[in-house]
Parts: structure tokens; sequence; C-alpha cells
């Protein structure tokens, strides 16, 4: 009877990033996705000489639980005991250990920041910055995007070329606020856009918080969501659309605010039955 074969945390990554390239084509930001969803979550395996199914569920256990981190290794160390061809059982332990966690957390009502609080942070910015930042706040955009892949057409919608979710169309809302940061003039700040997806948007939060903002980027992209939400003329796939994300998600994430804009909208109908 043969022994099983020894392989170390190193190969073990190896094999596993060359099957995960494999399974589908994968767009410009595969390496970032690699790198954030799996390469670093599994970086403790790489000091283990021969690897075993307990250091993947200790790899799982050790982070908190119900956090983005905790699924994050769950999805990560399912995906190497797959290649590896380990248990079902295992494989489905290791899922299960990432449970729990929820992206609405990320959106709860303190980190939507308010119109009021977008226009000081963004009439404080230098030119540079401006647009960049406006272009998240007025379009939803994503950090990354606006600093990368954003151009403003003369329709006033934007134009987004690539990215985390690939090319796509957005409205902006409100309109007014294009004149006020005169977003039809593309200015960007000087940084070196020659790095990750990932790494170039981070620095779009290091600017923020030297302004010393009360909330974070990607926060304004939250508020765009919000304030669509909000709006009768706007459908919640039009506004999944614009974002770039599936309705599915777009609906999972904000669905409070939905409930809320609903609950507003029946009892408005409501006062005006009565009148």
């Amino acid at each position: 009877m043969g022994t099983k074969p020894v392989i170390s945390g190193v190969d073990a990554i190896r094999h596993t990033e060359q099957w995960w390239v494999q399974q589908r084509k994968r767009s410009g930001s595969a390496a970032t996705t690699w790198d954030v969803d799996y390469a670093r979550p599994l970086r403790p395996l790489l000091q283990i000489p021969d690897l075993q199914p307990e250091h993947l569920i200790h790899l799982v256990s050790a982070t908190a639980q119900e956090t983005r981190s905790r699924r994050r290794a769950s999805q990560a160390a399912a995906t190497v005991a797959k290649v590896l061809a380990m248990s079902a059982e295992i494989q489905q332990q290791i899922r299960e250990l990432g449970q729990g966690y929820s992206p609405t957390t990320d959106t709860a009502p303190r980190n939507v920041p308010s119109d009021e609080d977008v226009v000081a942070l963004i009439d404080a910015l230098p030119s540079d910055w401006q647009w960049p930042v406006g272009i998240c706040a007025v379009y939803g955009a994503r950090p990354h995007e606006a600093l990368l892949y954003a151009e403003v057409l003369d329709t006033k919608l934007l134009a987004i070329s690539a990215g985390k979710t690939g090319s796509r169309r957005c409205f902006a809302m409100p309109v007014e606020w294009i004149d006020r940061w005169d977003l039809m003039t593309k200015r960007l700040p000087v940084i070196d856009y020659g790095r990750s997806n990932q790494v170039v948007g981070a620095a779009m939060s290091r600017r923020l918080r030297a302004m010393n903002a009360p909330f974070k980027p990607y926060d304004l992209r939250h508020a765009f969501a919000v304030r669509s939400i909000y709006c009768s003329k706007i459908s919640p796939s039009i506004a999944a659309k614009s974002m770039g994300h599936s309705l599915q998600v777009h609906n999972r994430i904000y669905q409070k605010w939905f409930d809320a804009s609903g609950m507003e909208a029946l009892q408005a109908e409501l006062l005006n039955a009565a009148a």
C-alpha cells in the first residue's frame, strides 16, 4: 500500500492558481481578484511543508467569525481542498466555517454620507482629486474605475471601459454636481497608475484620510445607490446595471433602503387616499 504523496503549501497554492485561472475566461482584474480573494488568505500555508486538511480548517478558524476575512479564507481554503481532491466532507466543513458573513454589514447607515457631507468634502479637494472623487459621488463608480477607466461622454453618461466587472455606462445623480465640479473636464492626480486596480484605488482612500474625511471613498458608491432608491424614475435593475453588479447583489446589499422607500411610498399613497 503506497504512501500518500506529500505536497507543500507553496505547491498547493500554485496548483490552485493554475486550476482557478483555467476555470473560465478571466477579466483584466483577474490578477487583483486572485491576490485579494486567494493569495492573501492562503499566505499562512506557504510555511507548511506537508499540507493536511487540518491546516486548511485552522486557516479559516483562526479568523474572526462572521467577517469578510473569514468568508474569503473559507472560499480560498475550500478551493485548495477541491483542487487537492480532499474529501467532500472536508470541503463542506471548510465552507461551513465561512458562513455567517453578509455584505449588508458594509452598508450600515453610519457609513452612508449625506449629500451635504459629500459636497463639503469634494468642494475642499484640489482640482486634480475633485474629478475622480466627484465621479464616485455622481456616478457611483468604484475608486479604481474613476482613476483608471472612466470618461464622461458628451451625453453626460459615464463610460467605464474596464475594471472589476468590465465595461458599462452609468447615469449621473444628481446631474447638477457635474457642473459643480466640472466633471466634463477630466483631471487626474499625479500617482503611479501602473499598479493593480486595488493599489491605485487605495490612493483615493489615502487622500480622503489626509482630508480627515468622515467617510471612505466606497461610501460614495453606497450613497449613490441609496439616492437612486428614493428616485421613483430609477428601477433597481437600471441602478444595478449602472453600478456594475447584478440585480441580486443590488437587492441584497441595499434591501433595508428598498424596504424603507417602499414604506414611505405606501404611507404617501394612504395619506393621499384619505385626503
